[in-house]
């Protein structure tokens, strides 16, 4: 997200064919996505039955999301290049391919993924099984990127991923960790 050239400022096929990395870009975002879920399905097992409410319709909305996410971003990333050079038209913002239904629903959809997230941030703070500011940040951090990195507001938005990735991140390192102390080493 931080490396992601507005849409709002050209229109959307210029900003496509001007983008050397847009391909590469979208294509990290569906491995992103995927670790994503590896890393809720990982936060919820690390805690067992401990998440209360939040814990499994969290992983479900992250699920719905991230598949929400990686469908838009592979999309993004096979679809809109050959779109811009043959038929920018489609490409545009009231154009029929993203004020489609289909389109409009698959990025509702993807809102899942950080929302998701942020309930099992707020349901593994609440837990107290780690430390509290790991689920909080997580908590608060997905839908500051919602609010934030999804327009694109400068400055703010690039802010709000990193510090959305950075929370996940610290998740996976707090599970790998923990992960580490109570595996049995063979003999």
């Amino acid at each position: 997200m931080p490396w992601h050239p507005s849409l709002f400022t050209q229109p959307v096929d210029e900003v496509v064919r001007g983008f050397g990395a847009w391909t590469a870009l979208h294509a990290i975002g569906v491995f992103v996505f995927i670790l994503a879920l590896i890393g809720a399905a990982g936060l919820v097992a690390s805690h067992e039955n401990r998440l209360g409410r939040l814990g499994q319709p969290g992983l479900i909305v992250t699920l719905v999301g991230v598949v929400g996410a990686a469908g838009l971003a592979a999309a993004e990333a096979i679809v809109f290049p050959v779109l811009a050079t043959r038929a920018p038209e489609l490409l545009a913002l009231d154009g029929p391919l993203l004020s489609s239904p289909l389109f409009i629903g698959t990025g509702i959809l993807a809102l899942g993924w950080p929302l998701g997230l942020a309930m099992l941030g707020a349901a593994a703070a609440r837990a107290g099984d780690f430390h509290r500011a790991p689920g909080l940040l997580l908590a608060i951090s997905g839908p500051a990127f919602l609010a934030l990195g999804g327009p694109f507001v400068p400055v703010a938005g690039p802010l709000s991923a990193v510090v959305f990735g950075g929370a996940q991140v610290w998740w996976g390192w707090l599970m790998w960790r923990t992960a580490a102390v109570h595996t049995p080493i063979p003999d």
